[in-house]
C-alpha cells in the first residue's frame, strides 16, 4: 500500500460516489476501481459496501478512513518539512560559540534566522575550544567555530579556516598609556593586563612576543569579552583582544588600541569545526556561509584600517 492509494480511498470515502471521487483524485471510474479493490485485497476486508447509486464506508472502512487520513497529513508534512529543510527554512540547529565568535556572530545569527529561518530552532552554546570540542565529538552540537590550533591532526575533524585579523592591547583614552605615541613591551608589563580566556597556544605567542612568562601579569581572564572591555573600562586595566571584538568601543570612543613598539602580529587562529563523517543540515550551511561572511568583513575592515 501507497501513498496514492490511500488518497484513492479518501477520495471514495469522502465523495461515495466513483464518479465524482474519480474527479477528485485525477483517474478514471475503473482505475479508481482497481485501486480500491487492491486496497481491500491487500488487506484482507472490504472497506466499502457497493450500492446502485453510490457506495458506503463499512466499519472496516471507517476505521481505515480515519486513519488513512492521519497517514496523508503526516506524509503531507514530511514532504513539506524535507522542502523546507533543503532550502535551510526548517530543523533545529546547535553551534557552538568561542568568545570571539560569540561576540561577532550571536547577533547576525540570531537576525539571520529570525528573518529567513523562523523555523529553525537555534541553540547556541557558548565555552572554551576544549568544551566545545568535546560536545561536537559527542554530536551535542552540530558545528563550533572557535580556536583551531593543534586540530589539524585530527582525522574525524573537517576544518574550515576563517578570515584573520591581529590582536592587540587595548584600554581607555584617559589611561596613562593611551598618550604614547609607542608602548614597549614593558611598559605594557608595568600595568595590570586583562584578557579573555586563552587557549595555550594563544598564550604561548603572548608569552613569545614578550619573551617571559604572563601566568603572573594576567590579572583578569574572562569567557567573555564583554567582561573584559569592563575590564578595561570600569577596572582601569589594558586589555588584550582584538579590534572586531571591541568594535562598539572603539567606535564610542571608550576604547584605544595601544601602538605597540615592536608591534604585535599574532592573529587569533579561528576556524569552523564539524565531524567529518557528518554531512551539514542546510540550517547548519547557511550558519557557515553566514559566518565566513561576517568574518571576512571584518578582516577587511581591519585590513584597511591598517593600511591607513
Amino acid at each position: 500500500m501507497n501513498i496514492r492509494k490511500l488518497r484513492h480511498a479518501l477520495g471514495l470515502a469522502q465523495h461515495l460516489t466513483f464518479s465524482r471521487a474519480s474527479v477528485d483524485v485525477n483517474l478514471s471510474q475503473p482505475a479508481l476501481s482497481r485501486s480500491i479493490q487492491s486496497i481491500e485485497a491487500e488487506l484482507g476486508v472490504a472497506l466499502f459496501d457497493r450500492h446502485p447509486n453510490g457506495v458506503s464506508l463499512t466499519p472496516y472502512g471507517k476505521v481505515f478512513a480515519e486513519r488513512a487520513r492521519r497517514i496523508v497529513m503526516e506524509a503531507t508534512e514530511l514532504q513539506r518539512d524535507l522542502a523546507l529543510m533543503q532550502d535551510g527554512e526548517f530543523g533545529e540547529l546547535s553551534i557552538g560559540l568561542g568568545a570571539t565568535p560569540a561576540i561577532l556572530l550571536t547577533g547576525p545569527l540570531m537576525d539571520h534566522f529570525l528573518r529567513e529561518a523562523p523555523q529553525v530552532r537555534v541553540s547556541i552554546k557558548r565555552g572554551r575550544r576544549d568544551t566545545l570540542l568535546r560536545r561536537l565529538l559527542e554530536e551535542h552540537v552540530d558545528l563550533f567555530i572557535g580556536d583551531i590550533a593543534q586540530l589539524e591532526d585530527h582525522a574525524d575533524l573537517q576544518l574550515t579556516r576563517l578570515p584573520r585579523w591581529p590582536s592587540g592591547f587595548f584600554c581607555t583614552p584617559d589611561h596613562p598609556l593611551a598618550c604614547r605615541d609607542a608602548v614597549t613591551r614593558d611598559e605594557l608589563l608595568q600595568h595590570r593586563l586583562g584578557s579573555i580566556e586563552l587557549s595555550p597556544w594563544a598564550l604561548s605567542d603572548l608569552c613569545e612576543y614578550f619573551e617571559c612568562s604572563l601566568d603572573a601579569s594576567i590579572s583578569f581572564r574572562s569567557d567573555d569579552f564583554r567582561d573584559v572591555e569592563a575590564a578595561a573600562s570600569v577596572g582601569g586595566m589594558v586589555v588584550f583582544g582584538n579590534s572586531a571584538a571591541f568594535r562598539d568601543a572603539l567606535r564610542r570612543g571608550t576604547l584605544v588600541e595601544l601602538p605597540l613598539d615592536p608591534p604585535f602580529r599574532r592573529e587569533a587562529r579561528l576556524g569552523l569545526v564539524t565531524l567529518a563523517a557528518r554531512t551539514l543540515s542546510p540550517a547548519a550551511m547557511r550558519a557557515k556561509a553566514l559566518a565566513e561572511s561576517v568574518f571576512a568583513d571584518y578582516a577587511a575592515t581591519a585590513l584597511g584600517a591598517a593600511e591607513r
